[in-house]
């Protein structure tokens, strides 16, 4: 039997299967069909539109279907089929069998003698045309928003998934929901629960637009099933009561007495999914997305529990879920045959009180009418009269609007850009209305070397929030094998906090928190580098180098054993000099072990924190170290000790405690830094990074020092402006260093050497926020605003050294802007970091 040919799709067409009932052992058989899916319309009042293609065969409209999510399984071969027929002839297509499983259950579903339409992305796409492929990428999002159901198959039932759903039921009973955090009986129902949880599907990027943007959606294993309503709140019930659950695991023989049986259920990937789901769209009632809320690079740096396939889907499988990014492909404007004719199916009605309109459509109603176009996507009907209506009055002014209320088709104006949706009429005005908000078209090619797909996302990420915080942020997977290492200022989901440990099944705490925090999702933890932005603002990324702006605080000189597995070495005590009761607790102590922070790491420590650090300290071992993990999982640890240690974890877990060298008339810095530091690094402050960073320096070769220099005087040369040319030599800072430290602190050529105009840049401080610990910083900052608007420190983009992005530190004292009153009372100067 002969296989399945795909053809050709035009760009806003799809393919959908229509799936045969059947006997439950028997052949899948189907059909696969070509409808229209315009990406700026959706069909409204039965108003269809046919599109005639040349030769005419006609292309309706796509008529009600459901969507399959699903992974695609570790067993990657062919060797199931589904009968399609195609052109009158019986052919087959090769399913992998997760996907047969799947559709072998749906089936199971259709009345005998009916069918059902599916979207199937194997089946749908043809994965080896990669042109089609990154045009269908595009219209994904709104393939699953338009269709009536998401079905997500979880996979086959096993001994305990059964017994899982059937106490989602239970749980849902809010009056039972207590008395079963306490039945010693239920342990093998909460156990259940938790691998349904750790089920393949659930670690999937793809779901995450797939289940987010479903009108309606229901999660099938093996024979039964559950709504994704009643799943998500089972979810957010379990979660928010696991830590009860403790003690049912350590009295329960068959799960070996372990009260941390289930590990981290915070970093479960289905927590993060109900999570994030809840938060990602303002949608109307019949589940149309009206808004997007957040921002690519919180997206990104949100989603890091979530795997993709291809590490370029890292950015391509949440693109459409951002409010300020777009996919698009260099096929879209390619993928036309020829004229097309649109045929409405039937006479449009006629509106009942046409006048009131003409005043507000006068302009857009004199526009051309035509019935023959050159594109699929150049013309789109009007919106009916009952969605104008739902309009605010704002979004009606003819100066917003995109298309006119006339139901005749018409043509678009040149240079006009379809909507990503119809029902995102509104926000889609709002662009027309003010484009700099328009949302950045992101181009998907998954023939791209994947440093420049990372490097397109950083480039535009990094512009649009003028901060750094996203190199602290662990978010890009490992690069394939055999291609070349990523920058470090591109954090990989190595250095993540979570991850499944080898031969258990939950997950664990492997590295400490992010400082930073996730971008986009609130208020910064910390604002070290104040009201500063990204220096230079367009041009930071350089072939593989990223060029900041930013000044050394100080190096590193004296360093500790970090915090393995949550362990406190004893060692640490000896850098602040504290060797316990009866002694004061140092103050610099317990904040730096707590970041500062209280739960969460957003708001200002508790005040009973020193009293739990106290008590903490007091169950030192013989040795002196401090194990959190057994005090939290074996120890009677009182509530508030609790709270605590979970923050420290959070903070300090494989963190190094290190001192620096402290300069003339300065006090040495208490700071935790990655593992990987070294004595002699560098903690700066760079322009935009809300946390102290550790920096490597090396100098580069002579050539490559020659060519970059050359390129980089040519681009500064012609950015000066003349008031720079006419900046004092004498308004920079000397500096005044011993050998020592001025290596240590990098005065070298580029930091010591008057710069000339050809190859420097004056920039105008930038104040930090006036939120700060003393008056006298606030004195050194805003020391009279009339110099400030006038003076302006020369920096220059040239280095003869390139430095190693370590990570991100805390460093007490220096996290909300005393980094600048450092810089001027002991002379760090500002400068380039050439970070590679």
């Amino acid at each position: 039997m002969r296989e399945y040919l795909y053809e050709p799709l035009e760009a806003d067409e799809i393919r959908l299967l229509e799936l045969q009932a059947g006997a439950a052992d028997s052949e899948l058989h189907g059909d696969i069909h070509t409808f229209r899916l315009p990406e700026d319309e959706e069909p409204v009042n039965s108003h269809e539109i046919l599109l005639t293609r040349e030769g005419g065969v006609n292309v309706p409209n796509a008529p009600r279907y459901s969507a399959l999510s699903y992974t695609w399984g570790k067993d990657l071969s062919l060797r199931h089929a589904i009968k399609v027929l195609q052109n009158g002839r019986l052919c087959q297509l090769g399913i992998k069998p997760n996907l047969y499983d799947a559709l072998q259950r749906l089936r199971a579903d259709i009345p005998q003698n009916e069918s059902a339409m599916f979207w199937v992305d194997a089946i749908a796409i043809n994965q080896g045309d990669i042109p089609e492929k990154n045009t269908q990428i595009q219209k994904m999002a709104m393939i699953y928003n338009r269709a009536d159901s998401v079905s997500v198959w979880l996979g086959r039932e096993d001994s305990d998934s059964g017994r899982a759903i059937e106490f989602i039921e239970r749980l849902l009973r809010l009056e039972d929901f207590d008395p079963l955090t306490q039945d010693p009986g239920t342990p093998a129902e909460w156990a259940a629960l938790h691998n349904l949880m750790q089920r393949p599907w659930f670690n999937r990027r793809w779901i995450v637009q797939e289940i987010s943007l479903a009108r309606n959606a229901t999660l099938f294993c093996g024979g039964q099933s559950v709504t994704w309503p009643d799943f998500s709140a089972a979810t957010a019930l379990f979660v928010a009561r696991h830590r009860d659950l403790r003690h049912l695991f350590q009295s329960s023989k068959d799960f070996h007495n372990h009260p941390n049986y289930l590990g981290e259920v915070e970093a479960l990937g289905a927590k993060s999914l109900v999570d994030i789901t809840t938060n990602l769209f303002r949608k109307s009632d019949d589940g149309v997305v009206l808004e997007r809320l957040l921002s690519l690079e919180a997206l990104i740096s949100t989603l890091t529990l979530f795997e993709a396939g291809s590490a370029h889907d890292t950015i391509y499988a949440v693109l459409w879920l951002a409010h300020d990014a777009e996919p698009h492909s260099r096929e879209s404007a390619a993928m036309s045959m020829g004229p097309l004719v649109r045929t409405p199916t039937q006479s449009p009605e006629i509106e009942p009180d046409q006048s009131q309109f003409e005043s507000q459509f006068a302009a857009a109603s004199q526009r051309p009418y035509g019935d023959v176009v050159n594109s699929p996507r150049a013309m789109s009907p009007a919106p009916s009269q009952d969605d104008y209506f739902k309009q605010r009055p704002s979004d009606r002014s003819p100066t917003t609007r995109r298309d006119t209320f006339l139901k005749p088709p018409i043509k678009r104006p040149t240079g006009s850009k379809p909507a990503r949706s119809a029902s995102d009429i509104s926000k889609m005005m709002a662009e027309t209305h003010f484009p700099g908000v328009q949302p950045h078209s992101i181009m998907v090619d998954y023939n791209a070397d994947i440093y420049d797909v990372f490097k397109q996302f950083l480039d535009f990420a990094m512009s649009r929030s003028r901060s750094l915080d996203i190199i602290c942020h662990p978010w890009a997977p490992e690069p394939p094998y055999g291609a070349r290492a990523l920058p470090s200022w591109i954090p990989q989901l190595s250095s993540a906090p979570f991850e499944k440990k080898p031969g258990q099944n939950a997950y664990g705490r492997v590295r400490a928190d992010s400082l930073v925090g996730t971008p986009g999702l609130g208020a910064r933890n910390y604002n070290a580098s104040g009201k500063t932005k990204i220096y230079p603002e367009k041009g930071f990324i350089r072939d593989r180098t990223l060029v900041v702006t930013g000044f050394p605080l100080d190096v590193i000189q004296v360093k500790k054993s970090p915090a393995v597995e949550g362990i406190i070495p004893s060692g640490w005590l000896d850098l602040v000099g504290w060797t316990g009761s009866p002694d004061p607790l140092p103050d610099r102590l317990w904040r730096t072990l707590v970041g500062d922070r209280g739960p969460g790491g957003q708001k200002y420590p508790p005040a009973y924190y020193p009293l739990a650090c106290k008590w903490v300290f007091e169950q030192r071992s013989r040795r002196g170290n401090i194990n959190t993990n057994e005090l939290l999982t074996f120890g009677k640890c009182p509530s508030i000790a609790t709270e605590f240690l979970r923050r420290v974890q959070a903070v300090v877990w494989d963190r190094m405690l290190v001192l620096t060298q402290g300069r003339k008339g300065s006090k040495q810095l208490l700071a935790l830094v990655p593992p990987e530091a070294e004595e002699g690094d560098l903690i700066c402050i760079l322009y935009g990074c809300s946390v102290p960073v550790v920096l490597r320096r090396h100098r580069k070769r002579k050539a490559e020092d020659d060519s970059t220099g050359s390129r980089m005087a040519a681009r500064t040369e012609s950015s000066l402006s003349s008031t720079a040319d006419r900046a004092e030599q004498s308004a920079r800072p000397h500096i005044s260093l011993s050998r020592a430290t001025s290596d240590a602190l990098g005065s070298d050529a580029d930091a010591t050497e008057p710069p000339t105009p050809a190859s420097s840049l004056f920039v105008r401080p930038q104040a930090p926020d006036t939120a700060f610990a003393s008056t006298g910083v606030r004195k050194v900052l805003f020391p009279n605003q009339a110099e400030q608007e006038l003076h302006r420190l020369p920096v220059s983009l040239d280095s003869q050294h390139q430095y190693t992005f370590i990570g991100e530190a805390y460093v007490h004292g220096m996290m909300a802007g005393e980094g600048f009153k450092h810089q001027k009372d002991h002379g760090n100067k500002l400068r380039a970091f050439h970070i590679v």
